[in-house]
């Protein structure tokens, strides 16, 4: 966690990710600031309550997301750049990427949207992210993103699912480009790429490997390698136990968070290339640790990560930080859940995608921003509400909150407000 000489408030963050975009008129740069802002004070209010009930700045918004001299890509590359440069100062970043829905079924008059799954009716994009987080699991920012529709019908050829499989290289390449870009002649930090199982492909563990870079991916393919058993899985587990430990499994659909407890193997393997797949495939030297939860609760589905990785497995603490590594992607599903629920992204209502998809980049970075914002309360609960907040701001959270029911309520279901500490923050 920063610490209290770097921590900014949310004014400054605005008018730093504000400044970072480079946008055709400086005015602009400042609209965009006061739009960020009133987002992140409003999360899930409608655009004219986020404005405060001010019809020129609700106005402002409006035609700020209107302008065609503003685009999805100018904000994109702003809003990587300001999280790239908070990034630069840590030794190592995490890479979590992810993809996610955004239904958008009652947005008519949007041509861009295509079917979700699910064979529904429903109608909308897909968004992936790349975040920056520190090993802690601290979420510094959004790096990159790319959106995209799948057509009514499976094209011809190329499934969908093989075009957007390139989404993992061009989100790794994204993050590289901006955080070298950024840093100049200071160092970068060392890249720990955290995918999940649908970032399992061979072109993804080449890419990572030619650029000498690190990952931690849950392996979903059985590969072959150079082992008497011949597949990855069962090399592994045929492997000694390393130790007992426990994981937390994240509270999911109607399943309670809870503890499991968990044995950890890893090897090393090459593996072995399909060349009719492959052609122009190597074997490559990656470690693979297995985390299973042999005795789950009765009825319960047991946790069990095979994890692909080219982290250190020479000590058991090498091997338990890729665990903790992996557990890190967590991170990313809560960034789903604020920019959904706490900024309500598919409640928004603009007539086209290009003002649409400015209105998510925006919401995007606020989302990330309230992670943050939550992380510094729970590490610092005491600490003085004015680190992040500006003084009417404190003194409007205050008599807003005194006068219902004296700080007592829960106004997030992502920060839990304690008078006159930075766990305001994020309200």
């Amino acid at each position: 966690m920063e610490t209290d000489s770097t921590v900014l408030s949310n004014a400054r963050w605005a008018q730093q990710v504000g400044a970072a975009c480079a946008l055709p008129d400086q005015r602009l740069n400042h609209r965009l600031s006061a739009i960020l802002a009133d987002a992140l004070n409003h999360p899930n209010a409608s655009i004219p309550q986020a404005s405060g009930g001010d019809a020129g700045q609700a106005k402002g918004t409006y035609r700020f997301y209107q302008n065609v001299r503003v685009t999805g890509a100018d904000l994109n590359e702003g809003i990587g750049r300001e999280t790239a440069e908070r990034g630069l100062k840590y030794p190592v970043l995490l890479m979590v990427q992810d993809t996610t829905s955004l239904n958008l079924t009652g947005l008519r008059m949007v041509e861009a949207l295509g079917p979700l799954d699910g064979g529904s009716a429903a109608r909308g994009l897909y968004l992936h992210s790349t975040l920056a987080l520190t090993e802690t699991g601290e979420v510094l920012g959004v790096l990159d993103q790319q959106y995209w529709a799948r057509p009514p019908r499976a094209s011809e050829g190329v499934s969908a699912a093989e075009k957007e499989s390139a989404k993992w290289l061009s989100g790794m390449e994204q993050a590289r480009r901006i955080l070298s870009e950024t840093a100049g002649d200071r160092p970068v930090p060392r890249l720990i790429h955290v995918l999940d199982r649908e970032g399992d492909t061979y072109e993804v563990l080449m890419a990572i490997e030619e650029a000498g870079e690190s990952a931690v991916i849950r392996s979903a393919q059985n590969r072959r390698v150079e082992d008497p058993l011949a597949t990855a899985h069962a090399a592994v587990r045929n492997q000694p136990i390393q130790a007992h430990t426990t994981v937390v499994v994240k509270r999911r659909g109607h399943q309670s968070e809870r503890v499991a407890l968990v044995e950890v193997r890893s090897m090393t393997v090459t593996l072995k290339p399909d060349r009719v797949k492959y052609p122009h495939a190597w074997p490559m030297t990656w470690n693979l640790v297995e985390v299973w939860e042999s005795g789950p609760p009765a009825g319960v589905e047991p946790l069990h990560w095979l994890l692909w990785t080219r982290e250190s497995i020479a000590t058991l603490e090498d091997t338990l930080q890729v665990v903790n590594d992996y557990a890190r992607r967590w991170g990313i599903e809560e960034f789903h859940l604020v920019l959904k629920s706490g900024c309500q992204i598919e409640k928004l209502r603009l007539e086209t995608w290009e003002r649409l998809e400015k209105a998510v980049r925006v919401n995007s970075a606020v989302a990330a921003r309230i992670l943050w914002l939550r992380e510094v309360a729970r590490a610092t609960p005491e600490a003085p509400a004015l680190q992040v907040l500006q003084t009417e701001e404190v003194a409007a959270l205050v008599a807003h909150f005194d006068k219902k029911n004296g700080c007592g309520l829960n106004t997030s279901r992502f920060v839990k407000p304690h008078c006159g500490s930075v766990a305001w923050a994020g309200i």
